[in-house]
């Protein structure tokens, strides 16, 4: 893999047998896949031989313990690339054997992989959901998604739904109910998936993420997200 793309074999499958061009790069153990043991490597540099691909637009054709497992390995290099060095005392780091975790050589301080908790909420109201179209997808699509966002420091999940809500579209929400979760690798999100109820005021986008939003009745909805991630599980409830 280089950066958010996935090599693959001309016809297209994964490289599951190591290759020479492989010789020297560090691959890290991730785990099994189909009683497989399998690695992974980062690189940019290409080989002639394989194909890249983006991706998000892999994942969408996938099951669902591929995108699992591609998930999981590509926080892994995240985290190992991220500390490298002690962030108390700048030494080196390497990784402890059996964990995940990247260790000091000097002060022994451990570093594991950073997961950082996100809420992503349906807004309903009778037969209608609220959908936006956020400025980073205008480059090559017109989905509208649901709304989503960080949990803050001292915050409850149920309270970042709340505030992010009114955040980015001025609305208040209540009957707020928990869904279901998903590990999204971009950087490194856990997302909490939850449905709440309208509950007063009117639509104003934050502008600077934002460039519209509105209500869509199910039997008429816009062009939505791919069926693998978590906001079209909780469009599809």
């Amino acid at each position: 893999m280089s950066g958010h793309e996935i090599l693959l074999t001309p016809d297209g499958n994964y490289l599951w047998q190591k290759q020479a061009w492989m010789e020297g790069l560090d691959a890290v153990r991730t785990g099994k896949l189909d009683a497989h043991s399998v690695s992974i490597i980062q690189t940019d540099n290409v080989p002639a031989e394989g194909t890249v691909v983006n991706v998000r637009q892999l994942m969408a054709t996938q099951p669902a313990a591929m995108v699992a497992f591609y998930s999981h390995a590509s926080q892994i290099l995240r985290s190992q690339k991220d500390h490298r060095y002690c962030g108390c005392c700048g030494s080196p780091c390497s990784p402890r054997v059996g964990e995940w975790a990247m260790v000091c050589s000097t002060c022994d301080m451990s570093y594991y992989p950073r997961i950082s908790p996100c809420i992503i909420v349906l807004i309903h109201k009778g037969d209608e959901v609220l959908l936006v179209q956020h400025k980073k997808h205008l480059r090559n699509t017109s989905i509208h998604t649901v709304i989503a966002g960080f949990i803050e420091p001292g915050e409850t999940a149920e309270e970042a739904v709340v505030r992010e809500v009114r955040e980015e579209v001025g609305i208040e929400v209540g009957q707020i109910e928990y869904c279901l979760s998903q590990s999204w690798p971009f950087p490194h999100a856990l997302m909490l998936g939850f449905r709440a109820e309208f509950k007063s005021g009117d639509i104003c986008l934050e502008e600077e993420e934002l460039v519209s939003g509105g209500w869509f009745h199910r039997d008429n909805l816009p062009e939505i997200p791919p069926q693998f991630t978590i906001s079209r599980q909780l469009i599809d409830i």
